[in-house]
C-alpha cells in the first residue's frame, strides 16, 4: 500500500448529518450483565453464537484463523474493529469474530465495547438494561481493576467489558493513562482482545486509541460503503495499523458457489426434525 499523506479527519459529505449525531455520546442506554447465569437472546446475525455450523459462521472462523497466522509474524493480540461510517456491520463482525476465537475451550477471549459514543454490543447480545460497572468507571476509579468490570458469558466461553455507567467524554478516556493500563492488563489476562470501536470517518476515537492496539480490521459493506468513504478511512488510519479489509454482507459470494441453496435446505431440514 502506498504511503498516505498526513491523516485529515473530516466528516464525509455523504454522512455529514450522521457525523453530527454520532459525535454526541449517547448516555441514555445503561446496560447490564448479571454475574448469575442468564438466558441470552442474541441477534440472529450473530451466527458464531446462534448457528455456528453454518457457512456464514465458517467465514468468521476463517477470519480468526487468518489472524492466528498473522501472529506468527509479529505481535498481534489486541485487535480493533472499525468501519468507515455507520451501518457497515462492525459490531456484528466484532462479536462474531470474538465468539469464533472463543470456540476452543482453552481460549481466553475478551470483547470490549469501546464505542463510547454509541455502544451497541450489549443490545446485540440481548442483555437487559440496568446499571453496571464498565470501562468508563474504571477510567475514573483507579481502584477498579479489569477483573472488576469483566462479565463472563459462560455459554460462549467469552468475557465482556461494557462501556459502563459513568458519563465521561471520549477524549477524556483516551488521554487518560488508565486506558493504556486497562488494555495492558487485558494483554496479560487474555489470549485475544477484540474492541468494537467507532467509525473512522465520523469520530477521532480510533486515532487516539491507535497506540494501544496492535491493528485494525476495517469492515466494508457491499453495495453500501462508497469508494470515497473507504479512501477517507484509509487516509485516517494509515497503512501501519491496517490488518485488512473485511467485505461484509455480499450474499452473491455464497450463491455463486451454491452455498445459499445448501444453507436453505439445511435450515429447512433442521426445522422439520
Amino acid at each position: 500500500m502506498k504511503e498516505q499523506n498526513k491523516p485529515v479527519l473530516r466528516p464525509s459529505p455523504l454522512e455529514s448529518h450522521a457525523a453530527s449525531n454520532y459525535s454526541r455520546p449517547d448516555h441514555r442506554t445503561k446496560l447490564s450483565l448479571d454475574k448469575s447465569p442468564v438466558r441470552l437472546k442474541p441477534d440472529d446475525r450473530l451466527v458464531s453464537l446462534v448457528s455456528p455450523a453454518t457457512i456464514e459462521a465458517e467465514q468468521y472462523r476463517t477470519l480468526g484463523l487468518m489472524l492466528e497466522q498473522r501472529r506468527h509474524s509479529g505481535l498481534l493480540q489486541v485487535v480493533a474493529v472499525s468501519s468507515p461510517t455507520m451501518d457497515d456491520g462492525k459490531t456484528v463482525t466484532s462479536i462474531n469474530l470474538a465468539a469464533a476465537l472463543a470456540q476452543s475451550p482453552q481460549s481466553r477471549v475478551l470483547l470490549i465495547d469501546a464505542d463510547f459514543r454509541k455502544p451497541s454490543v450489549p443490545a446485540q447480545l440481548g442483555l437487559h438494561e440496568s446499571h453496571v460497572l464498565g470501562f468508563r468507571d474504571a477510567i475514573l476509579n483507579p481502584d477498579l481493576a479489569l477483573k472488576d468490570i469483566v462479565r463472563r458469558l459462560s455459554p460462549w466461553n467469552l468475557s465482556l467489558v461494557t462501556v459502563g455507567r459513568t458519563e465521561i467524554m471520549p477524549h477524556e478516556i483516551f488521554k487518560s493513562t488508565r486506558f493504556v493500563e486497562i488494555i495492558d492488563e487485558a494483554r496479560r489476562d487474555y489470549e485475544w482482545v477484540i474492541l468494537d470501536t467507532p467509525p473512522l470517518v465520523l469520530a477521532p476515537d480510533c486515532l487516539m486509541m491507535g497506540r494501544s492496539v496492535d491493528g485494525f480490521l476495517m469492515i466494508v459493506r457491499a453495495h453500501k460503503t462508497s469508494r470515497k468513504e473507504i479512501g477517507e478511512a484509509l487516509n485516517i488510519l494509515g497503512p501501519s495499523k491496517l490488518l485488512g479489509l473485511v467485505f461484509n454482507n455480499d450474499d452473491s459470494l455464497l450463491e455463486s458457489y451454491g452455498y445459499r441453496t445448501y444453507l436453505s435446505c439445511s435450515q429447512t431440514a433442521q426445522q422439520e426434525e
